[in-house]
């Protein structure tokens, strides 16, 4: 299925126009061709129904810039996608997209400038705005975001976006397969990501986030949250670390209030032998138990990817948690990188729902005769090799449940299992 381009990108050619005409640099452009093969095994935890799945995807990524003398800028990234996914329960099922995953006019004045189009939107750790660019499909936005970048000691971004619209591309058991569009017209996403660096490499984050759902909303229906926090961040003599506090206050159509809040913590030391980073981390989020109905506790994303935080097999995410995460991260050579985490994950209440990496899917959904939190232990290891821009990663990742799996399964809580090799090749 073809993406619906928006109409950002119409406006920013009629605009190139309407501009007077300034001399433009030649244009500077990029290719990136990725394959991948994944495979699942038994996500579920129970191996008597056999759910797993294996996918070959390949992604193509087309970067094209240019700059114009009087301060504006042109970008435009096209993307194609294909995947090849098989299961049990779908069988061979194949999905394409091709669209833009940005197009965008940027207009520079000294240290202000000003985007619109089709952007992404990245800050700090990704956990509440991210590009989700491992996935095929990456993560985008329409919309306006003005910029104040003074010298890397102040940064600030303001905007108003709403998520462009893309195809799911997940298996179905209707015709046409994986091809239902997840349309966001109805939502949108304004706020500002502010960032001020009082020293090289330290400083600190301050950001609010207004995430609104109108009762149009194909999912999410009436939600307007409110997300406010700040990110301190710092790296000195081999040390490095952050610490992350998060708050949600706001309404839901059913008149539901929303109270939540989120924690993180991360600290590590980098030795000069291979490059050897030993680290860990602390993530926390209260969860709800449901005992008030006027009131949701459960922490909800606006646009992250915790993909990276709380393991690869996206079983968890910041919300009704408790983790710790320990880390080795080593470079015998230098196109080598070899890598291990392992995640203690754990509910904050049994009581509540058990979510997903997106906060919005529920893998089991919660009760008051629950009384485990054990949810089990991920460990996830990885190798990449870098070289002349082509990077080859191989990752291999064991998901042992705990009591809380055995307690909402059935008593199923067997070994889950998750494996990639991919090749990226830039030029």
């Amino acid at each position: 299925m073809v993406c619906k381009v928006s109409n950002f990108f119409w406006l920013i050619l009629a605009t190139l126009f309407v501009f007077p005409q300034a001399h433009a640099e030649p244009w500077t452009t990029s290719v990136s061709v990725r394959e991948r093969y994944q495979s699942f095994d038994n996500f579920n935890f129970n191996s008597a129904l056999d759910n797993n799945s294996w996918e070959f995807d390949s992604r193509l990524y087309v970067k094209a810039k240019r700059e114009f003398s009087n301060g504006l800028e042109l970008y435009l990234q096209p993307q194609a996608i294909f995947i090849k996914n098989h299961s049990t329960v779908y069988g061979t099922q194949n999905f394409t997209q091709a669209g833009l995953l940005q197009a965008y006019l940027q207009y520079r004045v000294d240290n202000l400038s000003a985007r619109l189009g089709r952007q992404q939107l990245i800050y700090g750790d990704q956990r509440l705005l991210g590009g989700l660019n491992w996935k095929d499909v990456a993560r985008t936005f329409d919309g306006v975001k003005v910029m104040y970048h003074n010298h890397n000691k102040v940064k600030l971004d303001l905007f108003a976006v709403h998520p462009a619209d893309i195809s799911a591309m997940t298996p179905t058991t209707t015709s046409p397969h994986g091809k239902s569009l997840v349309t966001w017209e109805d939502r949108r996403l304004i706020g500002g990501y502010g960032t001020y660096t009082f020293s090289p490499k330290n400083g600190v984050d301050v950001y609010f986030i207004n995430w609104h759902h109108n009762q149009h909303a194909t999912v999410g229906k009436g939600r307007n949250i409110n997300t406010f926090g700040s990110r301190l961040f710092g790296r000195w003599n081999g040390f490095d670390g952050a610490a992350e506090a998060v708050f949600q206050t706001g309404t839901w159509s059913n008149n539901v209030s929303q109270r939540a809040s989120a924690f993180a913590v991360r600290a590590g030391y980098t030795f000069d032998f291979w490059d050897t980073r030993l680290g860990v981390a602390y993530d926390y989020s209260p969860g709800d138990n449901k005992a008030d109905p006027t009131t949701h506790k459960n922490f909800v994303f606006p646009f992250n990817t915790n993909h990276m935080h709380y393991g690869e097999m996206d079983r968890f995410s910041w919300a009704n948690m408790r983790e710790i995460h320990l880390s080795l991260k080593t470079s015998p050579i230098e196109a080598l990188t070899l890598s291990g985490n392992v995640y203690l994950l754990s509910l904050d209440k049994a009581q509540g729902d058990w979510l997903n990496v997106a906060g919005s899917g529920v893998l089991y959904a919660g009760s008051t005769s629950y009384t485990q939190t054990k949810a089990g232990t991920e460990t996830d290891l990885k190798a990449i090799y870098k070289t002349h821009g082509i990077k080859f990663v191989a990752l291999y990742g064991i998901f042992n449940p705990g009591s809380a799996v055995a307690e909402r399964n059935g008593g199923k809580a067997d070994t889950a299992k998750f494996g990639y090799v991919f090749a990226n090749l830039d030029f």
